[in-house]
């Protein structure tokens, strides 16, 4: 510190000095002070961000870092500035993206140990996917089965309500009903095919993923699987 001094103009000494050292007296009293009473020294930064320090910390600054000091000066405890309702908002974000992937990496563990541990070889897969596949173009054979069967019905309806009104007649209500039911089975039919047609296409698509896969796992290449 001396030699640091002795190296500054003498304008400069005549405005650090008396404040230096003013510091530095105040500091080794409340220190000299602190440990002669067994009480622990707290700095903190006030308003104008000088460093100040004292027993205790007003009240104005308690939520900002302290530092706690023992009786040579040496900080020995921080007490960290207290989190913004913006921080602990992005910390809870930060936390449920860990969360969430950690979840994505234990599901995705158990579903390597399932496809290993249920199928032996890549034909073992495909007959799984396939008769699951099968499975469901069954029904949809048998929807679009009695669908068409609807339709028939729906026809012979409507030439019934057609013939009522051709001879200048009301359509019965019951017609009328019969008609509207058949339309309902129809178009909720057709949805259910269209359910199925999409289930279709995803289990072609978790095939190709899960084909992938358990080569990977089994350090199968696609040109050694063409040879097998």
């Amino acid at each position: 510190m001396k030699r640091y001094l002795t190296q500054l103009p003498q304008t400069m000494k005549a405005h650090i000095l008396p404040g230096l050292i003013g510091f530095l007296c105040m500091t080794s009293l409340i220190i000299s002070t602190a440990d002669a009473a067994g009480r622990s020294i707290k700095c903190w930064t006030n308003k104008e961000g000088i460093r100040e320090c004292g027993y205790n910390v007003p009240p104005e600054y308690s939520q900002q870092r302290i530092e706690i000091m023992n009786k040579r000066g040496i900080v020995v405890d921080v007490k960290e500035a207290a989190k913004t309702k913006e921080q602990l908002a992005e910390e809870a974000r930060l936390a449920k993206l860990r969360q969430e992937e950690l979840q994505r990496q234990e599901e995705a563990r158990l579903r390597d140990t399932i496809l290993l541990n249920t199928f032996t070889t890549e034909r073992d897969l495909k007959i799984s996917f396939d008769d699951k596949i099968e499975v469901i173009k069954g029904i949809v054979e048998i929807t679009n089965s009695g669908t068409r069967s609807l339709q028939n019905n729906l026809k012979a309806v409507q030439k019934k309500a057609a013939n009522y009104e051709r001879a200048g007649e009301t359509t019965p209500e019951n017609v009328i009903k019969e008609m509207d039911n058949l339309m309902r089975q129809i178009k909720d039919n057709n949805e259910f095919v269209a359910k199925k047609e999409a289930e279709i296409k995803d289990l072609n698509l978790k095939y190709e993923a899960d084909l992938k896969r358990f080569r990977e796992l089994k350090g199968i290449k696609p040109t050694d699987s063409a040879k097998m």
